[in-house]
């Protein structure tokens, strides 16, 4: 119920909710007042329907530890909340007594509404997707596509799970038959937090380079004679090796860097 997350800045996490804007407009915030005095005001048996909707919405998002407040956890509220919006309209229309006043606020109202709607869709399609592509994993399609023209010259190609799940992108982009990956013998998976990751398949190794054991030189220790392509972010590596691919996120930070062992 915090006018931040409602109207201001919304929910934190930045895969589920376009960064900068609240949950609802702005605008609306004075017509879900005026609809729920509206209906407090009229009685309306309808409150016993939707107020026990709105708070118990919350009750599950609540019991989790993690994300909160969660956009996808409450979105049920949703239509609680415009019905509230509208019925505020309603509300705002209904005392005004002036055909002149009446047909000026709808006009106020419209340019309020196109305001609002133009400058979250230039955020949603213009920043949003250039500031926060690395939280949707950008970087990963160029770093695979590298991968695919110059998988043959290496024994072993490790890609960092830095930023998530390589594996899933590894497999996707370079086409790998699912029933063959489900059988591959050295299928290595192990679980962390409740979740299961891949460590290893084939010629694949997806540790986090940055964990002591598994940094760059701790690999070309445990694998001598190989020939290994690395897939890291930044710092991962020594400054003196040659990046042979340096991909960057759409705001142009560095996502991986890709280099061979020296």
């Amino acid at each position: 119920f915090a006018p931040d997350f409602l109207f201001i800045h919304g929910a934190g996490h930045r895969q589920h909710h376009v960064q900068g804007v609240g949950e609802l407009y702005l605008f609306q915030s004075p017509l879900l007042l005026l609809g729920l005095y509206y209906l407090f005001k009229k009685k309306d048996r309808n409150l016993k329907i939707l107020l026990p909707w709105l708070l118990l919405v919350f009750i599950p998002a609540a019991l989790t530890n993690d994300s909160i407040p969660n956009a996808l956890r409450t979105v049920i509220a949703a239509p609680v909340y415009q019905i509230f919006t509208a019925l505020g309209i309603y509300a705002v229309y209904g005392w005004v007594k002036n055909k002149k006043l009446f047909y000026l606020l709808i006009g106020i109202s419209i340019i309020i509404f196109l305001i609002n709607f133009s400058a979250f869709l230039k955020n949603l399609f213009v920043y949003y997707p250039i500031k926060y592509s690395r939280d949707w994993q950008y970087g990963n399609k160029e770093a695979v596509e590298y991968i695919k023209e110059n998988e043959d010259k290496y024994d072993l190609i490790t890609f960092t799970r830095h930023y998530g799940e390589p594996h899933m992108f590894t497999l996707f982009y370079l086409k790998y038959d699912p029933a063959q990956f489900q059988n591959i013998p050295n299928l290595d998976r192990f679980e962390t937090y409740d979740w299961v990751r891949v460590l290893k398949f084939d010629k694949f190794y997806f540790p986090d380079l940055g964990d002591k054991g598994t940094q760059y030189q701790d690999i070309i220790n445990a694998n001598p004679g190989k020939k290994i392509l690395f897939i890291g972010k930044p710092g991962d590596f020594p400054v003196y090796i040659p990046r042979l691919l340096t991909v960057k996120f759409l705001n142009d930070e560095v996502a991986f860097e890709i280099v061979e062992k020296q």
